[in-house]
């Protein structure tokens, strides 16, 4: 028997809640849901919500392998070179861009520290 139904939301932390909603929105195509005090809901088409906390802490949603710093959750995209090309010209700090056997991957971190992660299986 599962207890858990599905994945509501995830939640990352900014420093600027409009400016993260904006860069959200015209760099990585979600449209903003709600926007409240503090933080905003924001979806693509399909899979979870991402929820925004605006906050004054130092912290961010990545962690460590190996003193490698890894994504929190991953995203998938048709045309991964597109996205990579866009986010280069808005000088996004990019610290994997190959194809992986699978897939190509794309991790990259947006203004507020968050690492983010994008694959593009092989066909």
């Amino acid at each position: 028997m599962s207890h858990i139904a599905a994945l509501l939301h995830v939640q990352i932390p900014v420093k600027n809640l409009h400016a993260a909603i904006d860069w959200y929105c015209e760099h990585l195509g979600f449209s903003l849901q709600a926007e409240f005090d503090q933080s905003a809901f924001l979806a693509l088409s399909t899979g979870p919500t991402l929820m925004l906390w605006e906050t004054a802490d130092k912290t961010s949603a990545t962690f460590t392998v190996d003193s490698q710093p890894m994504p929190v959750f991953l995203f998938t995209t048709a045309d991964i070179h597109s996205l990579y090309d866009h986010l280069l010209a808005q000088k996004v700090t990019i610290t994997h861009y190959q194809n992986d056997g699978f897939g190509w991957v794309l991790k990259f971190f947006d203004p507020n520290d968050n690492m983010l992660g994008v694959i593009q299986k092989n066909e």
